[in-house]
């Protein structure tokens, strides 16, 4: 067999593992077919308030093995969404439904079952010619949380990294930053305020590196209750700080209060941020500048709180941009109360890894195209760790990952398992 199992990635699609609740049932349907494939495992245990999730790890030789290869993926998804936007799989986003060569479902190209085309290919590629781990973190989807646990194990040390994302089997050398802000935006309410009425709004959700392919429902929300003169109570929009709101309600009265106002103000500041962006440009990437988007509203109960992020281009200094968002923010009264910031992938289209890995694509048939990517990675935290690092992985990213009827490619998740088989049986060749 050219492909893991069907049974496998109906399995694997069939556990859910949304980012915020625990992957553990995942993991333990994993475990059996590491070990059978004839690698130690070992699982990393982190608790997050009370919830369990682990990082999975196995490996042929030791961690600390000279040259270590590691094959990471992230077995986590971001949040389903609106299940009936899910008209491919009959309104279950994880069942895996086959139509042709595409496979539907919650994580089939971001990333999971990337993971079963690493593990088929551990199989085939024995006897192994090189030390190599396979890697499932956690938490990917909300700031690349587990692989900064694992690397907290100090055995653990790899050279190189192949980081599993969708691709389109291209091999992706740099990647942006990350920046994500939560604000507070105190919710002051009239004592004596007009009747509530209660408001929907409806969009597309896209994944926030390219916003411009969804339409942001909290976006449209916002746009409507300025241009109507409402003032909001509650406000709800949005599952995951990545990905565009596909729906939006809010409480609002007839007369705007002065935190409508406030938000006003923040949606201006976010549109002169967005501008600003615009005068730097680099035509490696697409989109070629920073970008912006508008994520979440959650209403607390003495604020509402917003969440957005920016993908900044490598040679943005996120120090600078934090201090100028909070300085910004914080002039008409709300406030900056976290702020998560991953660095990115400043990779060289000649490094000794890269041109290893184009050879191994040519010989499995495919020409090698060198990509960068608008998203940022787990490359980029195993590169600040001394790994040489490239993303690479069966699937299209952009307009199908983080949306629904999310899909995957049996061809090109066979062509990614026959590039993982020949990395792991051809010894390290010097460049």
């Amino acid at each position: 067999m050219k492909l893991p199992p069907i049974e496998w990635i109906e399995k694997m699609i069939r556990i859910s593992s949304t980012t915020h609740q625990s992957n553990e049932e995942l993991v333990r349907f994993l475990v059996p077919l590491l070990t059978e494939t004839g690698l130690k495992v070992e699982e990393q245990l982190v608790i997050e308030n009370g919830v369990r999730f682990k990082n999975l790890i196995a490996y042929s030789h030791t961690l600390d093995a000279p040259d270590l290869l590691a094959l990471n993926t992230h077995l986590d998804t971001v949040d389903p969404g609106e299940p009936t936007q899910w008209t491919k799989t009959e309104g279950n986003p994880f069942q895996a439904t086959r139509l042709r060569d595409r496979i539907y479902g919650l994580g089939t190209a971001d990333v999971k079952l990337d993971f079963l085309c690493k593990i088929w290919a551990a199989r085939l590629a024995k006897p192994w010619k090189r030390p190599f781990a396979l890697i499932g973190t956690y938490g990917e989807e909300r700031g690349l949380i587990g692989i900064q646990e694992l690397f907290k194990l100090k055995k653990f040390k790899p050279k190189y990294a192949l980081v599993g994302e969708p691709s389109n089997l291209e091999l992706i050398y740099a990647h942006k930053g990350h920046l994500i802000f939560t604000v507070a935006v105190p919710l002051l309410l009239d004592r004596q305020q007009s009747q509530v009425t209660k408001k929907r709004w409806k969009g597309v959700s896209a994944h926030s590196s390219t916003p411009d392919l969804g339409d942001n429902a909290l976006v449209k929300g916002l746009t409507d209750i300025f241009k109507r003169g409402y003032g909001i109570t509650h406000l709800a929009s949005g599952t995951n700080f990545n990905k565009i709101p596909d729906s939006c309600e809010a409480s609002v009265v007839a007369d705007q209060n002065e935190t409508t106002r406030m938000i006003f103000k923040l949606i201006q500041f976010l549109d002169d941020l967005r501008h600003d962006f615009k005068s730097r440009k680099d035509p490696r990437f697409s989109p070629s500048t920073s970008c912006l988007s508008l994520n979440q509203a959650i209403t607390r109960s003495e604020h509402i709180e917003f969440v957005f992020d920016v993908r900044t281009l490598p040679d943005v200094n996120h120090e600078r941009l934090e201090k100028k968002v909070r300085e910004g923010i914080a002039k008409f009264g709300a406030k900056v109360t976290h702020v998560t910031s991953d660095a990115s992938l400043r990779g060289q289209k000649n490094s000794r890894f890269l041109v290893q890995a184009s050879r191994t694509l040519k010989a499995c048939g495919v020409k090698p195209v060198l990509k960068t990517k608008a998203t940022s990675t787990e490359a980029a935290i195993y590169q600040a760790h001394g790994a040489s690092a490239i993303v690479f992985g069966p699937g299209i990213s952009v307009g199908n990952a983080h949306r629904p009827n999310e899909y995957n490619s049996f061809k090109q998740m066979e062509i990614a398992t026959r590039f993982y088989t020949q990395f792991l049986k051809t010894p390290w060749v010097e460049v």
